[in-house]
């Protein structure tokens, strides 16, 4: 075995294997975002993992500009760092969000268009994760894939770093300096010790928070740290076999990963590791770092930023409305890589550069750039998300519940957007019982990343029992979305949040993983004790999912965009063919569900069931629409005039039964 050799503590010398990293881990975010299916199978569904290669990069160089410079001059120029790291990430965060607005403009609906407004204003004081989160903690928000800004939580949680870590670490260095690694260390080892934990408590939260991801930078700070300490060790065979295996592990991680994946956890060690490796070992004498030091793979790290900051609008904005084919994704990936290249050359290069943009030009460009977005976001806001069509009636308003109301809604949020219409056709009459993302059965838990262990079956016990001990209610309904739970699948495609970590859970057989029969033991518990206390069961079939955004539903007339208050929309509101789709997909989607609800009815002649997707489907389409009037406000969720809409049904068919 050859000695290792160690040399001098390193200088900021250029790397070009680090730019080789930030291809690797580019252009796996990016096919992971496309979604790209060969042969049957999505290669890249671990490419997420190329975010956690970006955090510990960036932890590793920020660190060794912060320590090399203590070293060398004693102090930090604060000023110096945070104007090198606003010239950098600035500029083409405004170039983009600039560019993109004509489309979200254009494309988007008023709900989706605030949301817009909303997480680039949250981009510019780099709080977009703490948007997301609390977004996508709202149950039923808008499909993740179509959120053009949703990447800009991970600059977010590297700019949160960068905001704290050079105190921290300058204060670790002027007073814990002997200690500087092992603090370092022990702050890991806790972050990610958080992070497992919470991995199977908050998933959401563990996600797009900080707390669960700053061992990940933490890590590239820890190398750049050791580097100074001990110098680099790059030299002798067995050292050349790491980096060698760090590739593997990244490789393994893209390639292995998937949405089932446990992420941020231990499990996350796999490709930090591996990229921990490639830093602190890999060199241009040896394999990996020849590779990676080539010009095809620096030449993509080197405009990694732009292609970055790039693909998600891009990819976004191109789902709406449509199923893109494997040729489209292509043609996204294309458009990418040649913004990137102009935006590297035209953007990020010259501002980089003090003698071609002085500081004073970059902050009268900084500032008035945040005027103006932020003008855009009041704007957005204040007018409704510019909304660009009405309907032609006007809704009542909402009365409050009654203290002698009649009858409960139990369920879901499908169970919660009748709740409009049917206190408006009762005059308060109905007694709310909404938990969105749970099943309105007797000690039936139900659960995803976003919703805790227990909640929904506490909930829905809990709302059980109010409901037998209030003797002025003697009617319930229930309601609840069905495939999506019992199926585990987003119909089209759509909010594949509700499926990604969803279990569905009997508390009583807690080993039963046969989901149908989870449901059918619910029910029955459910009904036999609601029956039981003198109560009338009734159970709603909730409407068919639209499988669509609803503002593809609206006729797209740009003049009108810039009337948000004016006169009604001549014509059609509604574009039919995008507003419906063929009734065999529908039935395709639910008829197991419905069998089963069928045998239920059989088995309790004395329950109602009130089958709506009958009156929103005809023998060729399901409509998303009723008298040229939208009924949707998402994919599945009906807005005002649909849950009037379906109120009208519902109270049709129980006056019609009762004779």
């Amino acid at each position: 075995m050859n000695q290792v050799n160690q040399v001098n503590s390193p200088k900021l010398s250029y790397r070009a294997e680090i730019d080789g990293l930030r291809a690797i881990a580019v252009v796996s975010v990016i096919l992971y975002h496309a979604q790209m299916v060969l042969f049957g199978r999505d290669w890249f569904e671990g490419g997420f993992i190329g975010v956690d290669i970006f955090f510990v990069i960036s932890g590793y160089l920020i660190t060794r500009i912060i320590l090399s410079e203590l070293e060398s001059k004693g102090s930090f120029n604060f000023l110096n760092f945070y104007e090198r790291r606003a010239r950098r990430i600035l500029p083409m965060l405004f170039v983009v969000i600039f560019v993109s607005i004509p489309y979200a403009w254009q494309k988007l609906g008023p709900k989706e268009f605030i949301e817009y407004a909303e997480s680039i204003f949250s981009s510019l004081y780099f709080g977009s994760n703490f948007f997301f989160y609390s977004s996508a903690s709202d149950y039923g928000a808008q499909n993740t894939l179509t959120m053009p800004f949703l990447h800009t939580w991970s600059l977010a949680v590297e700019e949160q770093f960068y905001l704290f870590f050079p105190f921290l670490a300058i204060l670790l260095w002027k007073v814990l300096k002997k200690y500087f690694l092992a603090v370092i260390g022990a702050s890991i080892l806790l972050s990610l010790q958080f992070a497992d934990v919470m991995e199977s408590r908050n998933a959401m939260f563990n996600f797009y928070l900080p707390y669960g991801r700053f061992w990940e930078l933490a890590c590239g700070s820890l190398l750049a740290a050791f580097e100074l300490k001990y110098g680099s060790i790059r030299k002798g065979w067995a050292i050349d076999l790491l980096p060698i295996f760090g590739l593997y592990l990244i490789f393994y991680s893209v390639l292995f990963f998937d949405g089932d994946t446990q992420h941020p956890s231990f499990y996350t060690l796999i490709p930090i590791v591996g990229v921990s490796l490639i830093i602190l070992f890999a060199s241009k004498d040896e394999l990996v770092g020849k590779i990676l030091s080539s010009k095809p793979f620096v030449g993509i790290g080197l405009i990694s930023y732009s292609a970055y900051m790039w693909h998600y609008p891009i990819f976004a904005f191109s789902r709406i409305g449509k199923e893109p084919s494997t040729y489209d994704k292509l043609e996204w990936v294309a458009l990418t890589l040649i913004l990137s290249i102009a935006s590297y050359y035209l953007i990020e290069r010259p501002f980089r550069s003090r003698e071609i943009v002085k500081t004073k030009t970059l902050l009268i460009i900084l500032f008035s750039s945040v005027a103006l977005v932020l003008a855009f976001y009041l704007y957005s806001i204040n007018s409704n998300g510019a909304k660009y069509y009405q309907v032609p009636s006007t809704l009542p308003n909402q009365p409050s519940t009654n203290v002698d109301a009649r009858i409960a809604i139990v369920g879901d949020s499908h169970a919660g957007h009748l709740g409009y219409g049917m206190l408006v056709k009762t005059n308060g009459g109905i007694k709310m019982y909404e938990s969105a993302g749970c099943i309105p059965l007797r000690d039936v838990d139900r659960y995803d990343y976003r919703f805790t262990v227990g909640g929904c079956a506490a909930h829905t016990n809990a709302s059980l029992d109010d409901i037998i001990n209030n003797k002025t209610i003697d009617t319930v309904i229930l309601s609840t979305m069905g495939p999506v739970y019992l199926d585990n699948t987003a119909f089209q495609q759509q909010d594949l949040a509700r499926v990604t970590k969803q279990n569905v859970v009997d508390m009583r057989q807690p080993n039963n993983a046969d989901r149908y029969s989870v449901f059918k033991n619910g029910f029955k518990r459910t009904v036999n004790e609601l029956i039981g206390s003198g109560k009338k069961v009734i159970f709603v079939i909730d409407v068919p999912e639209l499988g669509k955004q609803s503002h593809t539903c609206v006729v797209k007339n740009t003049t009108t965009r810039w009337r948000p208050y004016g006169p009604l929309v001549k014509g059609n509101i509604v574009d039919e063919p995008n507003c419906r789709y063929a009734r065999e997909l529908y039935d395709e989607r639910a008829n197991k569900y419905r069998s089963m609800l069928l045998e239920m009815e059989r088995e309790f002649p004395s329950v109602i069931f009130i089958d709506l997707p009958k009156y929103f489907c005809d023998s060729n389409f399901c409509y998303g629409y009723k008298d040229n009037v939208p009924l949707y406000r998402d994919v599945d969720h009906l807005n005002k005039y649909g849950s009037l809409y379906a109120a009208e049904l519902i109270l049709r068919e129980l006056v019609q039964r009762k004779h």
